[in-house]
């Protein structure tokens, strides 16, 4: 792949692989420096690019993968700006109905970002990135029936931990 076709296909997923990069870290600064290394990755490797049918799938792969690594390497996760993750309430002239989204959209964040792999990948790029069950399951390197598999019981997870805080408080 010559400079001016990575300039052409790679760069302008730069954008959507920062947003994929954000909903696994829960940070500005680190999704960043995530896609920054998603791209150095990507570059070197330049010339296999040419071998993928869908390099989209392909650099949203190399991105989860990525955040994974800085996932481990830190051994925590990071709860930081938690109320920008899910962007802002649906418009509604309720204050205290718009304020109920924003709280249920935070403890959402917070209970998908403490799943484990794969539960988390899949509902952050299936149901917050919503990408289709098949470019879910490229990216993820799995069948579409793991995958439905995984999002059911991860779905399950999070209305379980939203019925204790709801019934129990937090």
């Amino acid at each position: 792949m010559t400079p001016g076709e990575f300039r052409e296909k790679i760069l302008p997923q730069g954008r959507r692989l920062y947003a994929l990069a954000w909903r696994f870290l829960n940070s500005r600064e680190e999704a960043e420096d995530a896609v920054q290394e998603v791209m150095m990755k990507l570059w070197e490797e330049r010339a296999a690019l040419e071998r993928r049918d869908n390099l989209a799938a392909w650099c949203t792969t190399v991105t989860r993968n990525c955040c994974i690594d800085i996932l481990r390497r830190k051994k925590r996760v990071m709860f930081e700006e938690m109320d920008t993750i899910m962007g802002a309430p649906e418009s509604t002239t309720d204050p205290v109905a718009a304020s109920d989204n924003t709280e249920a959209a935070q403890m959402i964040s917070v209970i998908v970002s403490r799943m484990k792999e794969p539960y988390r990948s899949a509902l952050i790029l299936r149901d917050m990135e919503g990408y289709s069950y098949e470019e879910t399951a490229e990216a993820m390197n799995t069948s579409v029936s793991a995958l439905r598999t995984a999002l059911s019981r991860a779905r399950k997870a999070v209305r379980e931990e939203m019925k204790k805080i709801y019934d129990h408080g937090i």
